[in-house]
């Protein structure tokens, strides 16, 4: 197998990016993490981000990663900034073994859930006060703009 798709989503946000890349390379692994996935030459790899970083299930797939190829992309709900998403990706990639070549990233605001932000609402008054334009403007997002952007940097690697 030459390419694989491999994401973790809670809320769709990432789901939506992986879709948008297997439009692009349909003949693939599609999917949660899986040692099936560890067969491809090229994965790529997404994440929602949770402390600035992935899941613990995306962080023991790619520590099993050895010679591979890899694109990482994510998805952020609380800031739509270069510097933070610069900083969640270089997180990701403190994990990934130095046998693998990383031949691109991407990252983009995703929605907050109704539900997470009502948690902070209530459990954090202050904080939720301080990223509440932060939280409205992740409603829109991964949006059309942030999809043409993915593709672009899909289009880039010439597959």
């Amino acid at each position: 197998m030459k390419y694989a798709i491999v994401y973790s989503s809670i809320t769709g946000n990432t789901k939506k990016l992986a879709e948008t890349i297997k439009n692009k390379i349909p003949e693939c692994y599609f999917g949660k993490p899986s040692d099936e996935a560890l067969s491809a030459d090229t994965i790529f790899l997404g994440f929602w981000t949770g402390k600035n970083s992935c899941s613990a299930e995306v962080q023991s797939f790619i520590e099993k990663l050895s010679d591979k190829k890899l694109f990482i992309f994510g998805t952020a709900g609380y800031n739509n900034t270069k510097e933070y998403f610069e900083e969640i990706l270089s997180n990701v990639k403190s994990h990934v073994p130095s046998s693998n070549t990383i031949i691109g990233t991407y990252m983009c605001q995703g929605k907050v859930s109704d539900a997470k932000q009502d948690a902070i609402k209530k459990d954090n008054p202050g904080m939720y006060e301080s990223i509440k334009d932060k939280l409205e403007e992740s409603v829109q997002h991964p949006n059309d703009d942030d999809i043409n952007a993915l593709v672009s940097e899909i289009d880039k690697l010439n597959l």
